[in-house]
């Protein structure tokens, strides 16, 4: 499948939003305008080209972030079935379906069952896929 888009970069420090909510992500700097798709939601994958290009499954968010708008734009990707940790790790992020705009929610709470949404959105499609290649 060709990606929308492709971004890479070393994996750097967020605002560990994601942390707290049990979502950890890796973020790496918001693209340049000629290599941005639109802000939003996305199910993605993680390559890592140091790794022998291993390959993982992602949601990511990219854009200004509504509900917790400090500091700059970024790009954060949680790996749906891995948990480590990734600063400092070159990874290349591929994205493959749009899932959903940026929205701004009254609180944390509303964010992270959204959250909890887009991450059963994507496995979904993971799963979809899967059948479609077989």
């Amino acid at each position: 499948m060709e990606p929308i888009a492709v971004v890479e970069g070393i994996v750097g420090q967020g605002k560990r939003v994601g942390r707290t909510m049990g979502v950890p992500t890796a973020n790496l700097p918001f693209p340049s305008a000629e290599n941005r798709p639109e802000n939003g939601i996305y199910v993605a994958e993680v390559v890592f080209p140091d790794e022998n290009m291993r390959r993982e499954e992602g949601v990511l968010s990219q854009g200004y972030h509504p509900t917790l708008p400090e500091g700059e734009p970024t790009v954060e990707v949680f790996l749906l079935n891995r948990h480590e940790d990734l600063y400092g790790k070159y990874i290349q992020i591929r994205y493959l379906q749009y899932i959903r705009p940026e929205i701004k929610f009254d609180s944390r709470e509303a964010l992270r069952l959204k959250m909890q949404e887009d991450i059963a959105a994507a496995r979904a499609w993971f799963v979809k896929r899967a059948e479609e290649e077989k």
